[in-house]
C-alpha cells in the first residue's frame, strides 16, 4: 500500500507506524473526523480473524486508559479498525531508552495499567495479552506517564467465545499465567498475573520474563511493600492473586509511594516520553 491511499472514502493512509503477525498499523488522516488516527489492517485469513476483528471493533470500552476502536470498514481483504493516535511509543520503547525505572514510576503505571484492566474486567473482557509493548504512552515533557492499553485482537469475553483457533495457547510467554500454561480457561486474574510481570520488569530493568518466571528477591531500593503486590500478583497460584484489579489497586495505594516531578531516572537522568512519530506526512484535506 503507498502513501495517500484512501480506504472506504474517508482514511488516507499516511506512513506505517507498526506491523504485528496479522495486522499492520498505519497513521491515517480520518475526514469524516478531522483528525489524525492509527489505522489498523487486520487481514482477513479465515472466519476466525474476521472474528477477531469484529470483537476488536465491537470493545467501545471508554476509558481514559484503554484504546479501542472508534469506525471501521472493509478495505479489500482487509478491516480497517480507526483508533485515537497514541504518539508517545510504548512501555516496551521506555524500558529500551532507559532500563529499569525509579519505584515511584513502576507503581504509577502498574496502577493505571490496573485501573485499565478493572475496567474490561467489569464488561466481561479478558485482555490475554497485557505486555509492555501493548501500553501505550502519550508524550510528556516532564515524564508524567499517561498509559493506554491497547491490542484487544485476542481479547476473551467472559461468555466463553473464543476468538482464536481452538487448541493454540494465544499471548505472550513470559506474561502467561501458569494455570494459562497449563490449558486452563483464561480469565481476569490471568491478567492480573500479566500485570505483575510487567511490573517486575520495571522493576528489574530486565528482559521479558521467561515462562514461570521466579519473582525473586527485590531490587535493591525497591520498597518491600511494592516488591510484595508485585509478587502477589505473579503469584503462581491464581487464587493466591488479588481477586481482582481494584483489590490491587488497594494494596498499591498502601504502599504510600509518591511519583515527584519532573520524574527522574534512578542515576539522575530526566526521565520522558517522547513524541516517537514526528509530524504527519501530507495529506489533502489535513491541516497543515
Amino acid at each position: 500500500m503507498s502513501t495517500g491511499w484512501v480506504i472506504g472514502g474517508r482514511f488516507t493512509m499516511l506512513d506505517r507506524i507498526g506491523t504485528g503477525g496479522t495486522s499492520r498499523v498505519w497513521r491515517a488522516f480520518d475526514h469524516a473526523e478531522g483528525r489524525y488516527c492509527a489505522a489498523k489492517l487486520v487481514r482477513r485469513r479465515g472466519p476466525t480473524t474476521v472474528l477477531r476483528a469484529v470483537r476488536e471493533q465491537a470493545l467501545r470500552l471508554a476509558h481514559p486508559h484503554v484504546v479501542t476502536p472508534y469506525a471501521s470498514c472493509a478495505a479489500d481483504d482487509d478491516v480497517l479498525l480507526a483508533m485515537e493516535l497514541v504518539r508517545g511509543g510504548s512501555l516496551q520503547t521506555l524500558l529500551g531508552d532507559y532500563g529499569r525505572l525509579p519505584p515511584a514510576y513502576a507503581a504509577e503505571v502498574l496502577d493505571q495499567l490496573l485501573a485499565a484492566l478493572g475496567h474490561i474486567h467489569a464488561a466481561g473482557v479478558v485482555h490475554r495479552d497485557v505486555k509492555p509493548a501493548n501500553l501505550l504512552l502519550e508524550p510528556s515533557a516532564v515524564g508524567a506517564p499517561l498509559v493506554r492499553l491497547a491490542d484487544f485482537g485476542i481479547a476473551l469475553e467472559d461468555d466463553g467465545v473464543r476468538v482464536t483457533t481452538t487448541g493454540f495457547t494465544v499471548g505472550t510467554p513470559g506474561y502467561l499465567a501458569p494455570e494459562v500454561l497449563d490449558w486452563n480457561r483464561p480469565g481476569p486474574r490471568q491478567d492480573l498475573y500479566a500485570a505483575g510481570m510487567v511490573g517486575w520488569r520495571m522493576l528489574t530493568g530486565a528482559g521479558d520474563p521467561q515462562p514461570r518466571q521466579p519473582v525473586g528477591a527485590p531490587p535493591a531500593g525497591t520498597p518491600p511493600g511494592l516488591w510484595s503486590v508485585v509478587g502477589c500478583l505473579c503469584d503462581p497460584d491464581p487464587e493466591r492473586r488479588p481477586p481482582d484489579a481494584a483489590a490491587a489497586r488497594r494494596a498499591l495505594a498502601m504502599c504510600g509511594l509518591e511519583l515527584r516531578l519532573p520524574a527522574s531516572t534512578l542515576d539522575g537522568e530526566a526521565l520522558q516520553i517522547f513524541d516517537q512519530l514526528g509530524p504527519p506526512p501530507a495529506a489533502p484535506g489535513a491541516p497543515g
